[in-house]
């Protein structure tokens, strides 16, 4: 049995990874999926001090006070940016790493550094209070017209703008010896396109599913089954 820790993007919450879990508990591994402050039900504790070190930090005392170990960290969109922040602290813990159609920083990128000058004309258009970005629309995400957008998109909370500006750590991310990256073939973002190229050039295994930009939402026993044949390559290796 695998143990994964499954983190969240921008606007969302653990529960996004609901029926993965649920998937993956049916195939005999353990999926857990923490909610990142200020988001999900912890919304109502947002304040404009969150930002990517609060992430990280998020996802080091998970892993400390849940007593992880060979745990696979799985990170989606935007938490790549935090998952590549904790692996230095959390690195003893794991077994593995995956990547679903994440973002693979250099050391010091920020998210609206990396997505470039039409993203942060896009970001600006939608700050609230100065410190808030309201939710992108669903094709962003990937999900218009599946059968749960609207469940998805009513369950978004505005994200910390910090959250897309702060930069990364200056040290490279200390990726592990046993890395994926899941490409999500049916997202034509350019820059995401862009990542899963990094991914590669940085000696991450490839695996593409034919999938929107949130398969956890509208392929979730698929992206499942995927998640469970890494962890059996990850396991004999």
């Amino acid at each position: 049995m695998a143990t994964f820790v499954c983190i969240h993007g921008a606007f969302q919450g653990g529960w996004v990874w609901r029926e993965v879990a649920k998937a993956l508990a049916a195939l005999g591994h353990e999926a857990l999926a923490p909610t990142l402050s200020g988001c999900g039900h912890l919304a109502h504790a947002q304040g404009p001090g969150l930002g990517l070190a609060t992430y990280v930090r998020d996802v080091e005392q998970f892993f400390e006070l849940e007593d992880l170990e060979e745990a696979i960290l799985v990170g989606h969109s935007y938490s790549g940016l935090i998952c590549a922040g904790a692996l230095s602290a959390i690195a003893p813990r794991l077994s593995g790493l995956v990547y679903v159609d994440a973002l693979l920083p250099k050391p010091g990128d920020s998210f609206a550094g990396m997505a470039g000058e039409p993203f942060r004309a896009m970001l600006d258009a939608r700050v609230r209070d100065g410190w808030q970005v309201l939710p992108w629309e669903a094709p962003l995400f990937g999900v218009a017209g599946d059968a749960r957008e609207s469940w998805f998109l009513s369950r978004l909370f505005p994200f910390p703008l910090a959250g897309f500006t702060d930069p990364t750590p200056d040290a490279p991310p200390a990726w592990p010896a046993k890395r994926h990256y899941v490409r999500c073939a049916a997202n034509p973002n350019p820059m995401l396109a862009a990542n899963a190229a990094r991914a590669e050039a940085a000696g991450f295994a490839m695996q593409a599913m034919d999938a929107g930009h949130c398969p956890q939402i509208t392929a979730p026993v698929e992206l499942a089954r995927v998640l469970a044949g890494i962890a059996e390559t990850i396991v004999a290796a």
